[in-house]
């Protein structure tokens, strides 16, 4: 008899490829994700941890550092290792300022909500439970809230003067201005903000069934072979799942990671002294980051680190081979349909 959690799997699915634009990479250079598999039929899912120098800028190696939002806690242990040894930690995080919202324990956004729920129902963490940003040297080199939803609405935002310490800080999430809003973006924004009834039903449903060891199997599963069927053809996904989708991966790429490169180049040009800058962000920023690195600032891969992020053995997990196959042509047959409607 098929394991009922399928059912739910199922249900989540479309959460996982939405999971999967964020952490996953897209195009030229290498990727910053992987999938790997052994012969026991476990499953892995990994991330690079790149390392870049120049001739030009001799006196400073830039790390790139991707991560998933969650994984293992000796994942996040390894990473937070690397980034405490850092000099100066570039980190992402719209509208944080300084750091993750200190709001009271429970008051999280419903993608917040929904990414601890994923996790707890995987045994695993999520990434803002896990690592620590109360470091002296720990930067946020994101967009302010404003200038995010501002550029989702369609509506010119001015120059923040100050970003960090902003009163919006730490509130990822809050819907776009009511005047010229572009409907579209504007259901993105809910979604992220946790009207969704969707992601609240989601939510409920993995604090439910996340007890079960085979359900936790059959999420890690999901998930990886998710990312291992996206591969690099995030842009393409990102259009067929509509406009409001791909208006929100293009500022969610292109312009966050322009002021992760604006406040690189202060860096080269000033006289701050970091040695060892980590950049710290979703592993689909990383392509586009080391590109612009290496075509502006004459940067190249020196060093490459993969951290596991989390894995699978299905048989541990007590999934029959039947289980697996159906899991795995579910999602096939899903990132199909997607890809079939770009083409189309």
């Amino acid at each position: 008899m098929v394991n009922p959690n399928l059912g739910i799997v199922r249900t989540v699915l479309a959460f996982f490829v939405f999971l999967a634009v964020l952490v996953s990479s897209n195009g030229e250079p290498a990727p910053y994700l992987r999938v790997s598999g052994e012969s026991d039929g476990s499953r892995r899912l990994e991330l690079a941890s790149r390392t870049l120098v120049s001739p030009e800028h001799k006196k400073l190696k830039v790390t790139l550092l991707g991560v998933s939002h969650v994984g293992d806690l000796s994942f996040y242990n390894s990473v937070q290792e690397r980034l405490d040894a850092a000099d100066l930690v570039l980190f992402e995080g719209v509208g944080w300022g300084d750091g993750p919202s200190k709001a009271k324990p429970g008051k999280t956004s419903g993608v917040g909500e929904l990414q601890d729920s994923l996790a707890d129902s995987m045994g695993l963490v999520f990434q803002l439970r896990a690592i620590r940003y109360d470091r002296p040297h720990f930067r946020n080199s994101d967009m302010s809230l404003r200038a995010f939803t501002d550029s989702m609405s369609g509506k010119k935002s001015k120059p923040d003067k100050k970003k960090v310490g902003e009163k919006e800080a730490g509130k990822p999430g809050k819907a776009p201005p009511k005047e010229k809003e572009d409907l579209a973006a504007q259901e993105v924004m809910r979604a992220l903000s946790g009207d969704s009834v969707v992601f609240s039903f989601v939510s409920g449903a993995l604090k439910i069934f996340g007890k079960s060891p085979k359900f936790r199997g059959l999420m890690k599963l999901a998930m990886v072979e998710t990312l291992g069927s996206i591969g690099g053809d995030v842009s393409s996904l990102a259009k067929a799942a509509g406009p409001g989708m791909e208006k929100f991966m293009r500022i969610a790429l292109e312009k966050r990671n322009a002021i992760v490169i604006k406040d690189l180049k202060k860096i080269l040009k000033g006289k701050e002294g970091h040695g060892d800058v980590v950049v710290f962000y979703g592993a689909a920023h990383m392509p586009d980051i080391e590109r612009q690195l290496a075509d502006k600032f004459g940067f190249a891969p020196a060093e490459e680190k993969w951290l596991p992020a989390f894995g699978v053995n299905p048989k541990e997990a007590g999934l029959s081979t039947l289980e697996v196959n159906l899991v795995r042509n579910m999602i096939r047959t899903q990132i199909g349909r997607l890809k079939k409607r770009v083409a189309d």
